[in-house]
C-alpha cells in the first residue's frame, strides 16, 4: 500500500513539474516563433557625405525582412557616383578615388504604427577603395589605370525619421556616421580617418509593412 501511495505521489509531482515547465516555456518570448510576423521590404537610398575631404554622393539600397513590425534584418550596398580627385604621390598630378561598401543591416523601428516614427538602422560590413590614374590609358575601360586597391571594414549606425505615406510606401530622412577601419594604401596618403565621416541620407521604402 505504501508503494502504491508513493508511486501516486511521485506521478502527481512529475505531472505538476511538467505543467510548470510547459507554462514557463509559453512565457518565453523569442524573435522567431509560431506567432512571429514577417514582412518584406526594399529601399532605395541616397547618401551625401565627406569622403577624403571632398563631398561625395553614394547611391544604393537595402532590403530584407521586418519581424513583428519592429526588428529589421537585411543586407545593403552603396557605390560612390561622384568623382573624387586628390593629389597623388607625383606632385601636381591628380588621381581619382572610387569606393563602395555593403554588408548586413540590423535595425529597430520605434512606434511603427504612428504616421511619423523613428528607425535605427546599423550596417556592418566591408568596402573597397581604388586609386585610379586617369592620365594613363586602360584597355578595359576609360577610367584610367589602377594605381592601387584596398579593402576596409565599415560600420555605419544611423537614425532616420520615417513617414508612413501609404501602407506600402515609406519615406525617411536622417543621418549617420560611417566608421572605416583597415584601409591600406601604401603609396597614397589616404587613411581611415579620411574615409570616416558623418552622412546625410534619404530613403524610399517599398514593402508590406
Amino acid at each position: 500500500m505504501k508503494n502504491i501511495s508513493l508511486s501516486l505521489i511521485l506521478a502527481v509531482v512529475a505531472f505538476n513539474m511538467q505543467s510548470v515547465a510547459q507554462d514557463a516555456d509559453d512565457d518565453i518570448k523569442t524573435v522567431f516563433g509560431k506567432d512571429t510576423e514577417i514582412k518584406g521590404f526594399a529601399s532605395f537610398d541616397t547618401k551625401l557625405t565627406d569622403f577624403n575631404e571632398e563631398k561625395a554622393l553614394f547611391l544604393g539600397g537595402h532590403g530584407g525582412v521586418i519581424l513583428n513590425k519592429h526588428i529589421i534584418l537585411g543586407i545593403g550596398g552603396y557605390g560612390m557616383t561622384t568623382r573624387n580627385d586628390f593629389n597623388g604621390i607625383i606632385p601636381g598630378r591628380k588621381l581619382d578615388l572610387y569606393s563602395g561598401y555593403g554588408g548586413l543591416v540590423f535595425g529597430y523601428i520605434i512606434a511603427p504604427k504612428e504616421v511619423i516614427h523613428i528607425t535605427l538602422p546599423l550596417l556592418l560590413g566591408a568596402g573597397g577603395i581604388e586609386v585610379v590614374d586617369h592620365h594613363v590609358a586602360n584597355t578595359i575601360d576609360d577610367r584610367g589605370a589602377t594605381v592601387e586597391r584596398s579593402v576596409y571594414f565599415v560600420a555605419e549606425p544611423s537614425l532616420q525619421i520615417e513617414v508612413n505615406v501609404t501602407r506600402f510606401f515609406r519615406f525617411a530622412i536622417g543621418g549617420g556616421y560611417r566608421f572605416v577601419q583597415g584601409t591600406d594604401l601604401k603609396n597614397n596618403q589616404v587613411e581611415d580617418k579620411d574615409l570616416t565621416s558623418w552622412t546625410a541620407n534619404i530613403s524610399f521604402k517599398l514593402g508590406k509593412f
